[in-house]
């Protein structure tokens, strides 16, 4: 009984290590997709495209941030496996939208802040031309 009981213990533990670096194999695949794709969507999304969006048209082009969505290429995920895929777009169209929407609300807030000084400039300028 004792060596069945020390047997059934041997394959448990077996099992454990198996399917517990199987488990880890995956995390760190996903991590590495996830990495990888970050990395990849800051080489790809113009923060200076979305930053003049944002200075531009405003608060448009902040919700046009929000809107419009980028994919991957898929020529980067050509003969991954479907969880590889799934979690490397996932955490590509985060990581841009993230970009997008950061750069168009810094583009919106300069635009604004300009916008008040040239009219506050222009105001002052018409004022002091009235005194003379």
């Amino acid at each position: 009984m004792g060596q069945s009981i020390k047997g059934m213990l041997g394959i448990l533990l077996s099992i454990s290590l198996v399917f517990g670096s199987f488990s880890m194999t995956i995390a760190q695949g996903t991590q590495d997709a996830c990495s990888r794709a970050k990395s990849d969507a800051k080489a790809d999304v113009s923060k200076n495209m979305w930053m003049l969006g944002g200075c531009l048209f405003g608060i448009i082009g902040v919700g046009a941030a929000y809107i419009v969505e980028s994919s991957p290429p898929a020529s980067r995920l050509v003969g991954k496996p479907n969880e590889y895929v799934s979690y490397y777009t996932d955490c590509y169209k985060d990581e841009a939208k993230r970009i997008k929407t950061k750069s168009a609300w810094g583009g919106c807030i300069a635009g604004t802040a300009l916008s008040i000084g040239i009219v506050s400039l222009a105001q002052t300028l018409d004022e002091a031309s009235k005194l003379e």
